[in-house]
Formats: C-alpha cells, sequence, structure tokens
C-alpha cells in the first residue's frame, strides 16, 4: 500500500468517521440510563417493566431498523464510485420504505397486555410494560425516518449531522422525562407511560432537525420512487433485517427466562444492559463506520482496501470496549449504585457485570468485523452466522445457565458470553478469506 492508501485505511481513519456516531450512541445511551434511573425512582416492578417492555419494542422495530442499513451500504458504495446523483435517490427510497413500514410497525400498539403474562411477567409488571409499550411503539414512523436519514448522512460519509440530531433528541428527552414521568410544573403524572411520550416527543424534533439539514441536496433529485434502487435496498438490506429481528428475538426469549426468575433478576439484568450499552454502542459505532469506508472503497473499485479498514477497526473497538471491562471488572458496584434500587438488586447486577467484562474483547471483534463484511455487501453470510450463535448457542445456553444449574441472570449471560466467543472466531476467519469481498456488489451505477 501507498502512504496515502494507509493513512485512509488508518485506525484514526476509522476514529475520524466513528466518533460522531460514538457521541450519538453514548448520548442514545445516556437518555436509556437517565430513563432508567428515572423510572427506578418509581419501584423495582415499574423498572423491570420498562426494561421488558423496551426490548419488545426494539423487537418490532428491529427488522425495519435493520432494512435501514441496506441504505447506508448503498449509499456508501454510490458514494465512493463519485455518483452523488444515485446516492441522493437512495435517501428518498429509504424515506419511501421508512414511512409505510412503520406505519404498520405503530399497528403493534393494539397488542393486549396478555402479551408481557406470556413473557413471565407478573400481573403488575404486566400492566406497566403495557402502558409503556403501547405508547412508545407509536413512534415507529420516526425511529425509521431517523435511522434511514441517519444512513443516509453516514453512507455520504457524514456522521456530525446525525450526531447532532441525536444530541437535540435526547437532552429534549432529558426535559420531557421528568415532566411527564412525575408530574412536575403542571404536567400531568403518567409514570412509566409518560417515560414513552417524551422519547416519542423528542423523536419528532430529531427527524425533524434531519429533515432539514438533508433537503437542499434531496430535492435536487427525483422525489418518486424507484423501483430498481428500492429493490436494491430491499436486496442488501433484508438480511440485515431478519437478522436484527431474529437475534433481538432471541434476546426476548433471553429476556423473558431471565423474567420468569422473578423481577429482581430481570431488574439486575436491566440495569446491567444498560450499563453494557456504555461500551457496546461505541464498538457498533466502530462497526458501522468500518461498513461506510469499506462501501466506499468497493464503489470507488479499490476492495483491496477493505482489509486494512477491518483491522483498524478491530483495533480501534478492542481497545474502547477492554478499557470498559477493566472498568466492569474492577468497580461493579460503583457503576450500579447510581440507579438506587434495592439491595439484592444491586448485588445480582454487580455480579452480572463482572460476566460482562469478560466478553468485551470479543463482542469488539464480531461488531468491527461485521461492520466491514456488511459494508462489502455480505449481508447474507453475517445473517445466517449471526443467527446460528443466537438461537443455537445462546438461547439454549440461557436455559442451561438459569434453569439446570440454577445461576438467574449471571447464568443467562455467561451463555451470552460463549455466544460471543464462537461468532469471534467464525467472524475472524471469514475475514480473512476472499469470498466476502467477490460478491461485493455496489449501486454505483445508474
Amino acid at each position: 500500500m501507498t502512504d496515502e492508501e494507509r493513512a485512509e485505511t488508518s485506525v484514526r481513519a476509522v476514529f475520524t468517521l466513528a466518533w460522531p456516531v460514538m457521541i450519538s450512541m453514548l448520548s442514545y445511551t445516556g437518555m436509556s440510563v437517565i430513563d432508567t434511573l428515572f423510572v427506578a425512582r418509581l419501584g423495582t416492578d415499574p423498572l423491570a417493566a420498562v426494561g421488558l417492555a423496551a426490548v419488545l419494542v426494539f423487537f418490532t422495530q428491529s427488522f425495519g431498523a435493520g432494512l435501514m442499513g441496506g441504505v447506508r451500504v448503498l449509499v456508501s458504495q454510490a458514494t465512493g464510485a463519485g455518483n452523488p446523483s444515485t446516492a441522493a435517490r437512495l435517501g428518498w427510497q429509504g424515506i419511501w420504505i421508512a414511512l409505510p413500514l412503520g406505519a404498520l410497525m405503530s399497528l403493534m400498539s393494539l397488542l393486549p397486555p396478555e402479551l408481557f403474562h406470556l413473557l413471565g411477567a407478573t400481573p403488575t409488571v404486566a400492566d406497566h410494560a403495557d402502558a409503556f409499550f403501547s405508547i412508545r411503539v407509536l413512534g415507529a414512523p420516526l425511529v425509521l425516518l431517523n435511522i434511514g436519514i441517519s444512513a443516509w448522512f453516514q453512507g455520504r460519509g457524514d456522521t456530525v449531522t446525525p450526531m447532532r440530531a441525536t444530541l437535540i433528541g435526547n437532552g429534549l428527552n432529558l426535559v420531557f422525562d421528568p415532566l411527564l414521568i412525575f408530574g412536575l410544573w403542571g404536567f400531568p403524572e403518567l409514570g412509566v407511560a409518560g417515560a414513552a411520550l417524551a422519547t416519542i416527543t423528542a423523536g419528532l424534533f430529531q427527524v425533524a432537525y434531519l429533515t432539514w439539514r438533508a433537503s437542499p441536496d434531496l430535492l435536487k433529485v427525483s422525489r418518486s420512487p424507484d423501483k430498481r434502487l428500492i429493490r436494491s435496498v430491499l436486496d442488501m438490506g433484508i438480511p440485515i433485517g431478519v437478522r436484527y429481528t431474529l437475534d433481538m428475538g432471541s434476546f426476548v426469549i433471553f429476556s423473558a427466562m431471565i423474567t420468569h426468575v422473578g423481577p429482581v433478576q430481570l431488574a439486575a439484568h436491566i440495569i446491567v444492559v444498560r450499563i453494557c450499552s456504555m461500551s457496546f454502542l461505541p464498538g457498533h459505532a466502530v462497526g458501522e463506520a468500518a461498513g461506510v469506508l469499506v462501501g466506499q472503497f468497493v464503489g470507488a473499485g479499490r476492495k483491496h482496501l477493505a482489509k486494512p479498514v477491518v483491522i483498524s477497526s478491530v483495533k480501534l473497538a478492542v481497545g474502547i470496549m477492554a478499557s470498559w471491562g477493566v472498568i466492569f471488572l474492577t468497580l461493579p458496584e460503583l457503576l450500579v449504585s447510581p440507579f438506587e434500587t434495592e439491595a439484592a438488586v444491586a448485588q445480582i447486577a454487580a455480579s452480572v457485570l463482572i460476566v460482562a467484562a469478560a466478553f468485551q474483547i470479543f463482542d469488539a471483534i464480531v461488531m468491527a468485523v461485521g461492520g466491514g463484511l456488511n459494508g462489502a455487501g455480505d449481508t447474507r453470510w453475517v445473517m445466517i452466522a449471526s443467527l446460528i450463535g443466537a438461537w443455537l448457542i445462546k438461547v439454549p445456553g440461557a436455559y442451561i445457565g438459569i434453569f439446570i444449574f440454577d445461576l438467574g441472570a449471571r447464568g443467562a449471560w455467561l451463555a451470552f458470553t460463549v455466544e460471543l466467543v464462537l461468532l469471534s472466531v467464525a467472524y475472524t476467519h471469514r475475514a480473512r478469506g476472499q469470498a466476502w469481498l467477490k460478491g461485493a456488489a455496489s449501486a454505483a451505477t445508474g
């Protein structure tokens, strides 16, 4: 490689693209943590309920979120090929997919509260969960528009604009949360439903900002649906959507098994999920950056630079997540203490957090390499490998850990660790070969 190519594929190049995504995701994590801190003041049952309902919300929206990943991949390839017109038209196709799909997803609000009984929730937890879920899922069109337009910006190499939108939305959520949860300053006291409504309201402003920033470029091209481009987005995005959906579905089952052990174990599990987001989401941001850079190199006909990008991304992701792993291992009680929950919940959460520390490096490898594979268009292989890990390792492993060895939430997270170790080996083996680059598709023409 030339010195210029080394610079283009360096850790610094990945970080330059990834840091705004990291800020966005850390900000989103901060919003979730703040939601959890506010709701925790309502009691253990509301805390467990919001955690369970949030998992189900993410499950219902995961296919659409993954589908929008197809926009990011194709826009990055078109941008690398020097075809801004196609990139702009792909932005419109993302919008035409997001609106009807989001409207369809919002119908999930009609699901009966008995759904949470099936997941093992107590009557009180189920009532709180239904109140949160039935409102939060109505925001699905906003969620998909946000993801789709953000993916369009990111594919073009602009990760700063989505970051600013996220900071705006999360800042407003911080304001609306206490007003609507506790009924401050004359607002209605809505409890867990207030937390859901605050998120939707903040999301509306977030999408408005993204639309305003995108309109100068999007209005220069045809706004009509393009069947060929929509088909390209679907071809690339459906495997990502299926992977997100079934992977999230496995996490729903994973959480439901913990729910059957009781609200204390579930509340501890939710706290650990929130804390682990501080390491997971920056790693995910590195994966997204790897995907954009790989996609741009593929579109530019420079596939030989894809592997160096993946290697740099792994170095960056491992550095970040290993550092968090040390913190999880050495300071678990300190990390749990801000949630001000009962002693039994805090004790279990601290023990689970130590388990989570063990898989940080393997999770980093999975996300960084997976992002690169997706950027090259190898989305079907990633889907198959991920689903094998989720349904043949994590779910049965969690059952064994929870019910056979009676380890509760800690047993479930041990199974999660085994899944990530094996996936990291499989992803690394795939990236070392050439098959993932041979099938790289490009949206550069047209």
